[in-house]
């Protein structure tokens, strides 16, 4: 079984009928070849932008995170690779209802910035995983997850368009995230992701890259397929 990485922009409302039929076509074409779509990518706008929880056909979604409380800062912190001596800086803020992830990353060093949540219950047994509406900046961020009682991160990228003119969502299920510890892979199949112990989410930038980032969070959601 391979897996691919389903991209699609409809930030043009004029587009969406054309969208809805390519990406009816690319997954009718991806079930005749045994391909397995891991992640969907599409714009997103309008009325589901901060809703609360929300069904499709088959989909039940969960908002975590909408930045809409009264200090939505204090969920949030920030880890950057100056732990280990390097020299990006990064950090996270507020504009709006919307989180910022903003910073510029150095190679010389570690690489990385990156922010997440203080551990906390997030409700994510029997989800089947997590979804980020953002708009991006061309570059390639991680969505991390984090367990009670493990020292393992589990990461899956996520990809951003350049010119920020429209919202994308990412659906990432939990079978893509992948297993590291202080940026060593781990095997699966000895460290498998438990949901629910699932405490802390963030998002990390380490695309091995020089030079300024930024990406706004409008949402974060679990999701559970019906």
């Amino acid at each position: 079984m391979v897996n691919l990485r389903l991209c699609l922009d409809g930030s043009t409302n004029g587009h969406n009928l054309l969208i809805m039929r390519a990406k009816s076509s690319l997954l009718s074409a991806a079930g005749a070849l045994g391909i397995s779509l891991f992640c969907v990518q599409e714009s997103a706008t309008g009325a589901d932008a901060k809703e609360k929880s929300g069904k499709s056909e088959s989909t039940e979604k969960v908002t975590l995170f909408d930045f809409s409380e009264a200090d939505p800062g204090k969920k949030w912190i920030t880890v950057n690779d100056n732990v280990m001596g390097g020299r990006s800086k990064g950090g996270f803020a507020f504009k709006g209802d919307r989180l910022v992830f903003s910073g510029s990353t150095n190679t010389n060093g570690g690489g990385f910035s990156s922010i997440r949540t203080r551990p906390g219950e997030l409700g994510m047994s029997g989800k089947d995983g997590v979804m980020i509406r953002f708009k991006g900046d061309g570059r390639t961020y991680k969505f991390g997850l984090e367990m009670a009682g493990s020292r393992a991160t589990y990461r899956a990228d996520f990809d951003t368009n350049a010119d920020s003119k429209g919202w994308q969502v990412a659906k990432i299920p939990f079978s893509a995230f992948g297993a590291g510890w202080r940026g060593m892979k781990l095997p699966r199949d000895r460290y498998p992701l438990e949901k629910g112990k699932i405490n802390s989410l963030g998002v990390m930038i380490y695309d091995k890259k020089d030079g300024p980032f930024q990406l706004q969070i409008d949402w974060i959601k679990s999701y559970t397929e019906k």
